[in-house]
This record gives structure tokens, C-alpha cells and sequence, in this order.
């Protein structure tokens, strides 16, 4: 590890990057007993190609789904994918920032991004965001090396340029579609640096927008055709805000984000405090692009400002215009490129303090990681969460739920089918030895779901804090129960009761 320290790691920062990010995953695996909720969501839909869920875009769950048909169901398949997107976003992030402000000053922006809380204990969370935010530094990448590159190069090679972006931002969109704010923003930048001034950026443009519409057309006719309930999910349809909750919903939105931002904002802190005791000499930082200072040449500046600008201005104009209500998750691509303006922003030379600003990192990423680990050595910590997903006991709510569906129907008659909310019944898909099939109360939301079977095999159907309810699927004879424990760290509820109902099989199948 000493050469991360050294002068020489400002040359491997991004591998440095994806260490703490594997740390991280190592350090949610040895602490929890479950799994983020959004897990199990992932894994009911990715248990069918669809080109659309009932709530999002369908490229996470494509890959969540790639993953189990070749490796198998494994607990550990979605942190691994997660730990996967923000070790490449992170890697992505410095190149970007190699280009806009230099090596050096790269190598402290991906120390800002990995002290952002999205990519540090949520590094293990696999959704739409964690797609989202690599997709975005993709596109990111291959506009600016499309449009700064010189115009000698080859005509091919520019064209599959200009491919690669209009794939990645139809990936991008089949991601989530927050992405439209980003992919915005790009185009903004490209706008006010003069690059769509020449006639080869202009038809690269026109045919990077062509093919990433080109890709979103069959998640369109999807949508079209089953309600347009993606849309109804994003624009939060019903949902009405005075002006008032809309600029309380802004503020509150805003201190979440400069709390995910504290790791960082201390990193930054504890080099300024430092920096007023032991000046250094202000020696050039290498690599340093001619004028990317904040006075000087404008191109890397527009970048910055629209990649961080636009995004921003497009969430709050969302909520005080749009009236949507801002969730706290928006904010991880929002201001996912933050820490390259703060690398560019730093007054001073980055070399010659880069093992300081190294050690620093280093130390913030192990005070957290510590408070992370609390609920597995005190009994003092305690989250106001109002559900603690990650420390449920899964594993003995799997075995429990399984061990009654066994005492309940014929020897050797194999649980098919477990239906429920996303989080529990997805706890028991995931933890159960027989990986039964995840069914959504809302049997619409399941379109793999073929009912003769599901009706013919039975099914268990569970619920935390109330008895599942019965309807055409349950109608009959069913056998309830239910299951207490406890979850010390959610101090909202540390008692909780899981309900299960077994409805018997009409015939016994067998694994």
C-alpha cells in the first residue's frame, strides 16, 4: 500500500478508489444480516426480461438477471454488481477529470467523490442509481474525447465516437430517467463551448440522439401498453404541494445532501486547517491544462458548470415548478460530479500533499466504516430510520417461514411461490434454500406469472406488522402464524412481527 502514498499514486487513484469500494462491500457484508430493500424489488423483477417494471426502466434488472443466470441465485449478486458500477464510476470520474483539470488535481477529485456517503456505505446498494450515475460518466467521457479530440482523426474513428455516446445514453435512459438531466446538461456543454459550431459534431450529435431513441423505442411502446406507469411513478401523479411544502421539501432535500457530503466536506476542512499552519510552495501542479484555472480557459469551466449546474437547476425547478416531491436519492447523480469542482476549486497545489490528503481520506473512511459497524458491537447504536432493511434477521425469517410451509403440506412438496411486499417477501426468495419465485401483492406487477400454476402450487404469503389479507388467490383453506424478533438497531420499532399465511397446494410438486 505504500506506493498509494507516495508522489507515484497520483498515477493510480483510481485503483486506490476501487479498494476503499471493495472495503466498504467487505465491511456492509461482515455487518448486516440482510439487504437493502431495493435488493429484493430487483430481484422479483429480474426474474423475467421485461423491457419495463411497473416503476422503472428495466437496464438494472437486466443486469441483476444476466448475473443469476450465470452464476446462480446468490445473496451476494446485487452488492457485487453495485460495488461494480461505483468502482467503474469512480475510475470513469478521474478520467473526466483528467481531462477538465489535470492528473493531479484528478486524483483528489476521485478522494472528494469516494468520501461522498452514495459511494462509500451505499456502495453495496444495487439499484437504479448506482447504473445510473456510470452510464451518465460514460457518456460524459466519450462526448468530451468526441468533441476535444482533433479533427484529424479519422472519420471512423470519430463516427464510433459519437456511437458509443448515443449508445450510452440510451443505456443511460434505461436506467432511470433522471437521466435526461445529465444527457441535458452534456449538450449545454458542448452548446456553450462552440463544439456544435463545427458541422462533424453537429451530424455526430444528430446520431448519437437518433440511436440512444432508437434504443428507448421498445421501453416506450412498453410503457405505452401497460398504463404508463413508469411515467405515473416518476412524476409522482397525485400528488399535490402547496408553494410552502415545496420550499421546505427543497431545504430539507439540500442539508440531506450536504449531509451525504460530510465525509468530504471534513477531508476538505482538515487540509484547509492544515494548510493555514505549514504553507507549501506553489509549485505547478503536473499536467495541469493550459488555462484550467478558475480565472482561466473557459471550456473546462463550462463543463463543470453545466455537468453540476444543469442537473441542479433541474431538480429544483422539478419541485418548485413541477411540484415533485424531491426523494433524497436524487441527489447521488445530481451532484455526483461535485468533487471534481472541488478538486479544481482547491487553491493549491495538489502533489506535493498528496499523501496527506491520502492519510486524511484514509482515516474518514475508517471513522465511518467504524460507526457503520456499531449495531455489531453496542447496543447503543441506533438508527431513526424508520425501517432498518440491512439488519433484519433474513436468514432466520427465511428458515422460519420455510419451516412451516414444511410442517403444513405432503413431504417433499416444494415452496414454488412466496408472495408479499418486495422487502419480505424477497427476504425469503433470497434466504430461503428453495429460492421460491417472489410474487408482488399486486399480481399485475408479476407478468412472468403464469396464475394456473401459481394457483396449483400454493404459495406462502407473508407481511411484517399485519396478517396478509385474503383475496381470489387465498380464497379456501389457508393456515396462519406468525413470526417476533428483533431488530435493536431500529429504535422507531425494535419489535417486529412477521405474518405468514400458507395457502396449500392443490397438487403436490416436487422439486
Amino acid at each position: 500500500m505504500r506506493w498509494l502514498v507516495s508522489g507515484r499514486g497520483l498515477d493510480h487513484p483510481p485503483l486506490l478508489a476501487a479498494a476503499l469500494v471493495l472495503l466498504w462491500v467487505l465491511v456492509a457484508w461482515w455487518t448486516n444480516t440482510a439487504q437493502y430493500g431495493d435488493h429484493f424489488e430487483q430481484l422479483s423483477w429480474a426474474q423475467s426480461i421485461e423491457w419495463g417494471y411497473h416503476k422503472h426502466p428495466p437496464l438494472p434488472s437486466w443486469l441483476l438477471a444476466a448475473a443469476i443466470r450465470v452464476g446462480g441465485l446468490q445473496a451476494w449478486w446485487p452488492s457485487v454488481l453495485a460495488a461494480g458500477c461505483i468502482a467503474l464510476n469512480l475510475v470513469l470520474t478521474w478520467r473526466i477529470a483528467c481531462w477538465l483539470i489535470g492528473e493531479d488535481r484528478a486524483g483528489l477529485a476521485v478522494l472528494f467523490a469516494g468520501l461522498q456517503q452514495g459511494f462509500m456505505s451505499k456502495a453495496q446498494l444495487f439499484n437504479h442509481n448506482s447504473v445510473l450515475v456510470v452510464c451518465v460518466s460514460a457518456v460524459v467521457l466519450l462526448a468530451l474525447r468526441a468533441t476535444q479530440l482533433e479533427a484529424t482523426r479519422p472519420a471512423r474513428q470519430q463516427t464510433l465516437r459519437w456511437v458509443l455516446v448515443g449508445v450510452m445514453s440510451g443505456l443511460a435512459m434505461l436506467s432511470k430517467y433522471q437521466a435526461a438531466l445529465p444527457l441535458i446538461g452534456v449538450v449545454v456543454a458542448m452548446w456553450r463551448t462552440g463544439a456544435l459550431a463545427r458541422p462533424a459534431n453537429r451530424q455526430g450529435l444528430a446520431l448519437a440522439v437518433a440511436l440512444a431513441l432508437l434504443m428507448l423505442a421498445p421501453h416506450v411502446a412498453w410503457v405505452a401498453t401497460h398504463g404508463w406507469s413508469t411515467v405515473a411513478y416518476a412524476t409522482q401523479s397525485g400528488v399535490s404541494q402547496t408553494a410552502g411544502e415545496r420550499l421546505a421539501g427543497v431545504v430539507k432535500f439540500l442539508v440531506i445532501q450536504v449531509r451525504v457530503l460530510t465525509p468530504a466536506l471534513l477531508m476538505l476542512m482538515a487540509m484547509a486547517w492544515w494548510s493555514r499552519r505549514r504553507p507549501v510552495a506553489a509549485v505547478p501542479d503536473a499536467a495541469m491544462p493550459q488555462g484550467s484555472g478558475v480565472a482561466g480557459h473557459a471550456p473546462q469551466w463550462i463543463w463543470l458548470s453545466s455537468l453540476l449546474g444543469v442537473p441542479v437547476a433541474g431538480v429544483l425547478i422539478a419541485a418548485m415548478l413541477g411540484g415533485l416531491r424531491l426523494q433524497d436519492h436524487w441527489g447521488i447523480q445530481t451532484f455526483q460530479f461535485v468533487g471534481i469542482v472541488a478538486a479544481a476549486l482547491w487553491p493549491r497545489p495538489v502533489r506535493p500533499e498528496w499523501r496527506r490528503w491520502v492519510a486524511v481520506a484514509l482515516v474518514l473512511h475508517g471513522l465511518f466504516a467504524l460507526s457503520y459497524t456499531a449495531p455489531r458491537w453496542t447496543d447503543l447504536a441506533r438508527s431513526s430510520r424508520t425501517r432498518l432493511d440491512e439488519m433484519y434477521p433474513a436468514q432466520a425469517m427465511a428458515d422460519a417461514v420455510r419451516q412451516r410451509w414444511a410442517e403444513a403440506v405432503p413431504a417433499g412438496c416444494t415452496l414454488r411461490f412466496v408472495r408479499g411486499p418486495g422487502f419480505e417477501a424477497g427476504i425469503v426468495g433470497m434466504y430461503a434454500a428453495d429460492h421460491p419465485a417472489v410474487v408482488d401483492d399486486n399480481l399485475l406487477h408479476t407478468p412472468w406469472l403464469e396464475p394456473s400454476v401459481f394457483a396449483e402450487a400454493g404459495h406462502v404469503a407473508v407481511r411484517l406488522g399485519a396478517p396478509p389479507e385474503l383475496d381470489e388467490w387465498s380464497s379456501g383453506p389457508v393456515l396462519r402464524g406468525e413470526f417476533s424478533f428483533d431488530v435493536p438497531a431500529q429504535q422507531q420499532a425494535p419489535h417486529q412481527t412477521l405474518h405468514w399465511m400458507i395457502v396449500p397446494p392443490a397438487r403436490c410438486a416436487a422439486p
